[in-house]
C-alpha cells in the first residue's frame, strides 16, 4: 500500500501567522475606536442640533429665547428662581408631557436641587454618548450647558448692561438683542461629568477647583493650576480640591452656571475654578469640555453646530474684564463668540 504523506504547518509558519494576525488586530482596533468616537460626536452633535431647532422654536412661540434662570422666589411653590432654561425649552425638545405634568402638579414645584420626579429624569436629548460618566449621580444631568458670555463674574445677572452671554437671570433676549450676529454668537457647548464620584477629587473633567480667586488673580491661575505631568488632574497643592456634588451638568434643571452654564474665558477643554464653592458666580470660570479628541461641539445661535479646535485663540487670558472700558473682550476668537453685543467681527475658522 502506498503512503501518502500529508502537507502541514511548521511551528515557524504558525508563528509568523499569529503574528500576521496580531499586527491586524493592532491596526484594526484603533480604526474601530475611531470609528465608534465619531459615530457618537455625530449622536452629540444631532442632540445639539436639536437644541438649537428647540432654541429657535421657542423663540417663534414667545418672541424671545428662555432666560437663563426662572421660577418663583416665595410661596408654597416657591424655587429661588433657580429654574434653567431647559426646563422652559421641554416642550421643544419632545418633552412636552413631561413640561404638562410639571405644570399641572402646581407647577414650577421645589427646587431643583432636590430629589423630584421631575429633576430626577436623565432626558436622552441631553446625553451625549462620548460621555460615560453620566449615571449614578443624584439629579437628572446635562453634557450641555448656555453660553454665560466672557466674564468671571456675575454670571448670573439679572443686568442686560452686563451680561455678555446669551443667558441672562431672569432677563429673555429676543434676536434683536443680538448685535453680534446669530451666526457670530454661542448658545451651548459640550461638557462631562468627572470620572470620579465620591468625596473630594481633583478630576479637570467635569471637576471645579475650588479655592482659586480667578477674578482678581486673573483666569491664568486656574491653567497652572493643572498637573503638568498629568493634564487630567489639578496640582495637589493648589485649590481645595474639587467637590462631587457640584459637578458639571449634574443637574439641567438647575440654572446655577456649574450645573448649566459655560464661559469663554479659557479656551475649550481647560479646567473649571471657582474662589469660593463651585455654585460661585462672582468669582469662576466654567469652561467648555468634551471627550471629543481635540475641541468641542457648540451650537451657534443662528442653530448651526460647529467643532471649535482646542487651539482657538484665546488671547492670554490676563484680564478679569470688571474695569474693562473697550466692550472687545480680551478673551480671542472665543472670547468674542462669547458675546453678544461687544461689536467683534471675527467668526469661528
Amino acid at each position: 500500500m502506498r503512503r501518502f504523506n500529508r502537507p502541514g504547518f511548521t511551528l515557524v509558519e504558525l508563528l509568523v501567522v499569529i503574528a500576521i494576525i496580531g499586527v491586524l488586530v493592532g491596526l484594526l482596533l484603533p480604526a474601530v475606536q475611531a470609528a465608534r468616537e465619531a459615530a457618537r460626536r455625530m449622536s452629540c452633535g444631532n442632540n445639539m442640533k436639536q437644541l438649537g431647532l428647540a432654541l429657535h422654536n421657542y423663540h417663534d412661540t414667545y418672541s424671545v429665547f428662555p432666560p437663563g434662570t426662572s421660577g418663583t422666589d416665595a410661596g408654597p411653590n416657591q424655587n429661588r428662581e433657580r429654574l434653567s432654561f431647559f426646563v422652559g425649552m421641554l416642550p421643544f425638545f419632545e418633552q412636552q408631557a413631561l413640561y404638562d405634568d410639571f405644570q399641572a402638579n402646581n407647577g414650577q414645584t421645589g427646587v431643583p436641587w432636590s430629589s423630584s420626579t421631575y429633576f430626577d429624569i436623565n432626558l436622552p436629548t441631553l446625553a451625549c454618548p462620548s460621555d460615560g460618566n453620566l449615571q449614578d449621580r443624584d439629579r437628572g444631568k446635562t453634557s450641555y450647558v448656555g453660553n454665560r458670555g466672557d466674564r468671571t463674574t456675575e454670571l448670573w445677572t439679572w443686568e442686560f448692561e452686563r451680561g455678555r452671554g446669551l443667558f441672562l437671570g431672569n432677563r429673555p433676549l429676543k434676536m434683536s438683542n443680538i448685535k453680534d450676529g446669530a451666526s457670530n454668537t454661542l448658545a451651548f457647548s459640550e461638557i462631562v461629568q468627572s470620572p470620579s464620584y465620591g468625596g473630594d477629587n481633583r478630576e479637570v473633567a467635569g471637576g471645579v477647583l475650588q479655592g482659586m480667586d480667578v477674578h482678581g488673580s486673573r483666569p491664568v491661575i486656574c491653567k497652572a493650576a493643572v498637573d503638568p505631568t498629568d493634564k487630567s488632574r489639578f496640582l495637589g497643592t493648589a485649590g481645595s480640591g474639587t467637590h462631587n456634588s457640584y459637578l458639571r451638568g449634574n443637574r439641567w434643571a438647575d440654572s446655577y452656571p456649574v450645573y448649566t452654564g459655560f464661559t469663554t474665558v479659557l479656551g475649550p477643554n481647560s479646567p473649571s475654578c471657582s474662589n469660593g464653592s463651585p455654585e460661585d458666580n462672582n468669582n469662576a470660570v466654567f469652561s467648555a469640555y468634551s471627550w471629543h479628541p481635540g475641541g468641542v461641539q457648540v451650537t451657534l445661535v443662528d442653530g448651526s453646530v460647529r467643532f471649535v479646535a482646542e487651539t482657538v485663540d484665546t488671547g492670554d487670558a490676563s484680564d478679569p474684564d470688571p474695569g474693562r472700558t473697550s466692550l472687545d473682550s480680551p478673551f480671542g476668537v472665543w472670547g468674542a463668540m462669547g458675546t453678544r453685543t461687544a461689536g467683534e467681527t471675527v467668526v469661528l475658522p
